[in-house]
């Protein structure tokens, strides 16, 4: 017979949440190999098992947003319409980033510096490349006349974090009102992009 393995999944989840519960609340240098096992209620040993290390644990949260973002991005329907698309996809933005509202901050702060392979980096930029898409295809259909595909898509990525930073910290009230927020600041800004641009 093999050996069991003596770490598996169920204390991996463990050592992932108690990470992600000090990253969202102290930040990246409270995120301590001691203090996550301590949480987790398992043994330093575990950590460096499955992770490696402080640097492998912070690249595997990593990875966790990344492909949660994407998720979110890549399931959103191509539409005939892609002024329409873009719309959804600002929401796929945001339910990104409500789910994983601790590791949310982390995902924009910088890369860690763990081992991120291609496919990490590949992964990371999906999300934004679905976004692309829909503005190239808005630009070809003359919907957004004179822009910048590029320049537009870092403009709303950089709408959207400021809404979803400030929505997770409390400051669009309510689930309901700070919907509505998203929406009319979404919509103001694709509105715009369809005059022609002052530059």
């Amino acid at each position: 017979m093999g050996r069991p393995r003596e770490h598996g999944a169920t204390e991996r989840a463990a050592l992932l949440e108690a990470a992600a519960g000090i990253l969202g609340a102290d930040g990246a240098t409270a995120v301590t190999v001691r203090r996550v096992a301590d949480q987790a209620g398992t043994t330093t040993r575990a950590v460096y098992s499955l992770f490696g290390d402080k640097d492998g644990l912070l690249t595997a949260l990593f990875r966790i947003v990344a492909e949660t973002m994407r998720r979110h991005h890549e399931a959103v329907p191509v539409d005939a319409d892609p002024v329409r698309e873009i719309g959804q996809l600002a929401l796929a933005y945001r339910a990104g980033a409500l789910e994983q509202p601790n590791l949310y901050e982390f995902y924009l702060s910088g890369m860690p510096r763990g081992p991120l392979t291609d496919d990490d980096l590949a992964i990371a930029m999906r999300s934004f490349d679905r976004v692309l898409d829909a503005i190239r295809r808005c630009v070809a259909a003359g919907r957004f006349p004179r822009r910048d595909p590029v320049a537009v898509g870092m403009q709303l990525w950089a709408l959207v974090h400021g809404l979803a930073s400030l929505e997770l910290r409390g400051f669009l009230g309510p689930e309901k009102e700070a919907l509505a927020r998203w929406h009319d600041a979404v919509f103001a800004a694709v509105e715009g992009y369809q005059q022609p641009s002052a530059a």
